[in-house]
């Protein structure tokens, strides 16, 4: 039994009756409101900081400011006994990321995605942005037709972003997240659009724009602010050309090439919705890719990790960060820089007790150093290091199990030693 179920709020006013959801920053109960005989949802921080309780009820001093239909609404919030929670409406049915394939019909699926645009557009009108819009937080209703918006948990006064986020620090869902904000730049509302772009890419491809089969977040974040994603019909060839136009001008790279209001994205999807859709058009729901390492589950790996986030703490965020700066300084191979980036970012990662994470990045560090090398600026100090360094990645890639990783290390060890020949011996 969960620790809270059976407990009030709220001085008895909420009877806390289940458990229904858990997310990275919150879980989510079903409560009994005493004083006016209803149902509502109540989201409580569990075991986080400080900084992450005044988040909590900043969101709520958001969220409460807003009423629209397409939104969820917030009741109440307070603070018992060192729980903070939220007092929410309770919305009853599913979310678009629980869908099964061919569930979700073409106009079905630009009507969702049109709802949700009206509500950032009512949202961002009020000064609030959402930072973490992704499938699972939109929840399709009972009737099938229409959605509401929830979890405005990374919300913030659009005024207030940028002196309420640490710098460096990167919340939300890395796989929806928009360029801008691995680069330690404020999000705004063009962010929240260009990730409702990837929703859509997501809904009508059946598959991520950047994602990364490792479970690997530096390697993300990097394609998200470097690569070009797969045209959509060149992966459903049921997409028709003007929805591929609304799909790539939602997730341009610069800020400044997307739309710029939700309204005008809403204004395409109308025009969409007022064509001829096309033939076979159930429509691949969106899947969850988790962003965490899975084998083994371990309580250690858990913490090392957000579930589909990156971790609120500041040392960890700014490693990854410094990550990222090393792999594009190495793609312009700019090696100086991306040392550096990449010395820090371990020293950060081993300060943090990230392992897995650790590892990851020593296996960028050591390609870093054998494609220096191939450039024939083969290092001693540098080859001997990231030697050393991989050889204790290998211990944490056999303790998690990953044999992927593994294995590429130990073929990056050994191009390493054959390039050293001569140098280090």
């Amino acid at each position: 039994m969960d620790h809270l179920q059976g407990r009030t709020l709220g001085g008895g006013r909420y009877n806390i009756v289940e458990l229904i959801g858990r997310g990275g920053t919150a879980d989510t109960y079903r409560a009994a409101d005493e004083t006016l005989g209803r149902d509502v949802a109540i989201k409580v921080l569990m075991d986080r900081s400080d900084d992450t309780n005044s988040r909590l009820l900043a969101e709520a001093r958001a969220m409460a400011r807003l009423n629209h239909p397409r939104i969820v609404a917030v009741y109440d919030a307070g603070e018992e006994d060192s729980v903070y929670y939220i007092v929410m409406e309770l919305i009853r049915g599913k979310t678009l990321s629980s869908l099964e394939s061919g569930e979700l019909g073409y106009k079905q699926a630009l009507t969702y995605v049109a709802e949700v645009l009206e509500a950032l557009d009512y949202a961002n009108g009020e000064g609030v942005i959402h930072r973490d819009i992704k499938p699972s937080n939109v929840m399709i209703l009972d009737d099938g037709k229409h959605i509401k918006l929830m979890d405005f948990g990374l919300a913030r006064r659009a005024s207030d972003v940028t002196q309420t986020t640490r710098t460096g620090q990167i919340v939300g869902t890395i796989s929806y997240l928009a360029p801008e904000r691995f680069l330690s730049k404020p999000a705004d509302a063009r962010s929240d659009l260009y990730s409702v772009g990837i929703v859509m890419y997501e809904i009508f491809t059946g598959t991520l724009p950047f994602r990364n089969d490792r479970d690997d977040i530096v390697a993300t974040m990097y394609s998200h602010v470097n690569d070009i994603p797969t045209s959509p019909r060149e992966i459903n060839r049921n997409i028709p050309e003007p929805l591929e136009q609304v799909i790539m001008r939602a997730i341009e790279r610069e800020p400044g090439s997307r739309y710029q209001t939700a309204l005008e994205f809403y204004n395409d999807v109308e025009a969409l919705m007022a064509s001829q859709p096309p033939p076979n058009a159930k429509q691949r729901p969106p899947k969850a890719y988790p962003t965490i390492a899975r084998k083994p589950p371990t309580e250690a790996m858990l913490r090392q990790a957000l579930d589909r986030a990156l971790a609120p703490a500041r040392n960890r965020s700014d490693a990854l960060e410094n990550v990222l700066k090393g792999m594009i300084a190495t793609r312009r191979r700019n090696y100086d820089e991306a040392r550096d980036a990449y010395l820090v970012a371990m020293h950060e990662l081993q300060a943090a007790g990230n392992e897995v994470e650790y590892a990851k990045t020593a296996l960028k560090y050591g390609a870093m150093v054998l494609q220096k090398a191939a450039d024939g600026k083969r290092d001693r100090n540098e080859l001997r290091d990231a030697v050393n360094r991989l050889n204790e990645s290998l211990k944490i890639f056999r303790e998690y199990g990953l044999q992927e990783q593994f294995s590429h290390t130990e073929y990056t060890i050994n191009a390493l030693e054959r390039t050293a020949i001569g140098v280090i011996y």
